[in-house]
């Protein structure tokens, strides 16, 4: 995240959640950061979340055990950016010997230099592009959407490739707190279906973990 993103982050959620609770969320933050200078990575997806240099290094261990508990073995990632859901997406795959394919508009050279230093390449696929142009036809384990965060585009995504995620299959958004539109998208495209859970997570801007049933 550029740095005066960063900044203008922090802005917001003042001015939303007011001084009071702003200042002890940071002290929270602070003191929950400071514990992990104790705690030694396993791998690297540990080490990117004791990092904690990212939007989403709390949710990382998560897409990474959902990639390995569902057995995994075609992942799509809508949004690359540096990488940093790449690693435990494709972390996740090399354990179960599958794939993930990304796509972003960007060329994301950063996360394209940091697969390639981890030599996690044979189980990465990555182009250049707007999701919603892809061709894509097969079955899905795993949709990862952490894109747009527009209401509208979000909602065609969903429509473009929930439809590919198999029964038992698992869905996960981004940002649904600190973009409402995600969240609106996912709870309008998702309102009359009885066959899915949804399960919130609302720190670290929030994610959604989204699971078919089984039939």
């Amino acid at each position: 995240m550029p740095r005066y993103l960063f900044f203008l982050r922090k802005a917001l959620i003042r001015l939303i959640v007011g001084r009071t609770k702003f200042y002890h969320l940071e002290a929270i933050e602070r003191e929950e950061l400071s514990l992990l200078d104790s705690v030694k990575s396993k791998n690297e997806v540990e080490r990117c979340v004791l990092d904690g240099a990212t939007d989403i290094y709390e949710h990382l261990t998560t897409l990474f055990l959902l990639i390995i508990e569902k057995k995994a073995k075609t992942i799509v990632e809508l949004g690359t950016r540096n990488g940093e859901s790449t690693i435990a997406l494709v972390e996740g795959a090399k354990k179960t010997n599958g794939k993930v394919f990304s796509f972003d508009l960007d060329p994301c050279l950063e996360a394209k230099k940091r697969i390639k230093s981890l030599n996690l390449d044979s189980y990465w696929s990555f182009k250049q592009s707007n999701s919603l142009d892809v061709d894509w036809k097969s079955e899905i384990d795993h949709l990862f959407i952490d894109s747009s965060h527009k209401y509208s585009e979000t909602l065609a995504e969903l429509k473009k490739f929930e439809p590919y995620v198999r029964n038992g299959g698992v869905i996960t958004l981004h940002d649904i707190v600190t973009c409402p539109e995600v969240m609106n998208a996912m709870d309008k495209y998702f309102e009359k279906r009885s066959d899915i859970m949804i399960y919130r997570f609302f720190n670290n801007h929030g994610l959604a973990v989204i699971v078919k049933n089984s039939k």
